[in-house]
């Protein structure tokens, strides 16, 4: 909701800049003050620290990217439930990684495909630019919590999050001077809410939670509590922003949300290759 917000005052490379350089700041102080002292497996000599933090940074990039300028587009709501198509995809994806294939995976994905059609495909246009960027987006997410997944079993979670943040603020602000936004004192004075907002709770919290929360759940299971966002977005642009949904649109979110939970669901592995690396 806030970044729907931050689209009316800024552009989207320039708050996600800021956004992202003051959530790596916001964490930084925990990062010097939490020494860890666990023990972790050797990583592969290919997955050095900087390569993880750099892959997650790209990640973390083009996804905030695909959903800040998909907004400008589509509403906040319809944004959040098509972003959370990644609790689908993750699983599909795990597959490159040794990852089991359920059978209700393989279900859910199809109910969620149905509610996504209901929820962002117009019968007279097709399908909005704006739900085009936020469905690209999933791509990035969904990559994003594989590596994650990865990449907590060798490096310090605090670490990998306040790198990735670095990483796509600077990406971001790479952006701001090749395509010509401006930032200035009185924009940021102007989306001070939204961007502390986003800054502290949805980058430097949210973003660092999440790597430390996959330290001990697996990817599936961590997309879906991530998946929640879908609703809590849907509820804020409702009750915030006056969003209105068509019927259509709300029959959308609701096939796409029992596709979504579908997926979670135990059931019997279809397709493995190799030994599992999830757990």
């Amino acid at each position: 909701m806030a970044q729907r917000v931050s689209n009316d005052t800024m552009g989207p490379f320039a708050f996600n800049a800021v956004r992202n350089l003051l959530g790596a700041l916001s964490i930084l102080p925990v990062v010097f003050w939490r020494r860890e002292n666990a023990l972790r497996p050797k990583p592969p000599a290919w997955l050095t620290l900087p390569r993880a933090c750099i892959f997650l940074g790209l990640m973390l990039f083009g996804g905030t990217s695909c959903q800040q300028i998909g907004m400008i587009y589509t509403t906040a709501g319809k944004a959040s439930c098509i972003t959370s198509l990644y609790i689908v995809a993750v699983p599909i994806a795990g597959l490159l990684i040794r990852q089991p294939l359920r059978l209700l995976h393989v279900f859910g994905l199809g109910i969620a495909m149905l509610g996504l059609y209901l929820l962002a495909f117009k019968p007279e246009g097709g399908l909005n630019f704006g739900d085009f960027l936020e469905l690209c987006g999933v791509f990035f997410w969904c990559l994003s919590i594989q590596g994650v997944g990865m990449f907590v079993k060798y490096y310090p979670g605090l670490v990998l999050s306040f790198c990735q943040l670095l990483i796509c603020a600077l990406c971001n602000f790479i952006c701001v001077f090749f395509v010509g936004e401006t930032l200035s004192w009185s924009m940021l004075q102007q989306t001070a809410v939204p961007i502390l907002y986003s800054g502290i709770m949805s980058s430097g919290v949210a973003y660092t939670l999440q790597i430390l929360g996959q330290e001990h759940v697996p990817p599936t299971e961590a997309s879906l509590l991530l998946s929640m966002e879908m609703v809590f977005g849907a509820l804020s642009g409702y009750i915030l922003l006056d969003e209105l949904m068509t019927t259509r649109e709300l029959l959308g979110c609701v096939i796409m949300a029992c596709g979504i939970f579908t997926a979670q669901l135990p059931s019997r592995i279809i397709w493995q290759r190799g030994p599992s690396t999830e757990g």
